[in-house]
């Protein structure tokens, strides 16, 4: 903040706004927009695709740990009901945990479904989500 001469919210807009998949892609935050580009071989938006997986990858690995191992796998929210791609890249991260994913239900988009192969140690499942709803009832549990 000094250096640039930020304020507090010149900082928590940059944060906010400007990092994260955004700050690595200069694409965007949907990641949509991030696969388009990626897909068509945009190497910004590549590599903010690979930090994202392996950082997702990462987290999950940290809870198996804490957990002594995983036997469900559960994707959801938006990249996670809609995203194969992202699907595919952090279960192929986390196959020394004994998930293995099915690449043809991996193709499914937005419904509950099991998208594990059939020897995979680890379930892992799609699970739609509401986020509107979700945050309707808690705004009405706070009013």
């Amino acid at each position: 903040m000094q250096k640039e001469n930020l304020s507090a919210d010149d900082m928590n807009f940059v944060l906010n706004k400007e990092a994260g998949v955004y700050g690595i892609s200069g694409v965007s935050v949907d990641f949509r927009d991030i696969e388009t580009e990626a897909l068509s071989g945009e190497k910004q938006a590549m590599l903010s695709l690979d930090v994202y997986h392996y950082l997702v990858a990462c987290y999950v690995a940290r809870c198996a740990v804490a957990m002594g191992g995983i036997d469900v796998l559960t994707f959801t929210a938006g990249v996670g009901e809609k995203g194969p791609i992202s699907r595919k890249a952090i279960a192929q991260q986390l196959e020394f945990l004994g998930v293995k994913i099915d690449e043809e239900k991996n193709k499914i988009r937005g419904e509950e479904a099991e998208i594990s192969t059939a020897d995979s140690k680890v379930k892992i499942y799609i699970v739609p989500t509401n986020e509107e709803l979700m945050i309707a009832r808690e705004t009405l549990k706070l009013v």
